[in-house]
């Protein structure tokens, strides 16, 4: 996704904008993006992580309608409004810094036979205390399960069903051994995404 869309969407869910201003002289913000997977050798699975941050100065602010112009080091510029929830609005002032970070992480492996489960969703939000710079934080986890109903040792794939009956054929690491033990064992899928953004006085 390129810069300027991917910088726009990172913003919004972060939820501390609500909508993309349509202004003309808006040309998007910059990100960086970093990433790194984690497995160990000849076991199942793994976790893969990636980060993305945008990192501009406040240029304008409109207090009465509530929106805020961010400017990045290369000179790119987007404008927000601001949602009502943030109650430190007004603490925002010209030339702040705004530091967004968004991180996701995906582990995977197989569960082990008696494991407990834990499908579902789990999330916390945590905002600025009152009267400091605007400020939020937020996590949220989802588990899936899938279960191993075939593996291609030739190939080296294994065919993964999900809970609604679709199935999904995937390229497993050179150095796991597909033993026919983990047909109809269970796959865990977890996906964790945390976001963060501060604003800091120059």
């Amino acid at each position: 996704m390129p810069n300027t869309k991917r910088a726009c969407l990172l913003l919004l869910s972060l939820a501390l904008v609500s909508s993309c201003s349509s202004q003309a002289q808006n040309d998007g913000l910059s990100s960086s993006t970093s990433s790194a997977e984690v497995h160990a050798q000849g076991v199942p699975g793994g976790v893969t992580a990636e980060m993305e941050q945008i990192t501009a100065v406040i240029s304008d602010i409109d207090y009465k309608k509530r929106t805020f112009t961010l400017q990045d080091q290369q000179g790119h510029r987007q404008t927000f409004q601001a949602v009502p929830e943030i109650r430190n609005f007004p603490q925002m002032k010209v030339g702040d810094r705004v530091t967004a970070t968004v991180t996701r992480e995906r582990v995977v492996y197989l569960r082990e036979p008696g494991e407990s489960r834990e499908d579902g969703a789990a999330g916390v939000l945590a905002t600025a205390p009152e009267g400091d710079k605007p400020g939020i934080m937020a996590a949220d986890t989802v588990e899936v399960t899938a279960v191993v109903k075939a593996i291609d040792a030739a190939k080296h794939t294994a065919t993964l069903e999900f809970a609604d009956g679709s199935r999904k054929t995937v390229a497993v690491r050179p150095d796991v051994e597909l033993k026919p033990s983990y047909v109809n064992q269970e796959v865990v899928i977890r996906l964790t995404s945390a976001v963060a953004i501060t604003v800091e006085a120059p």
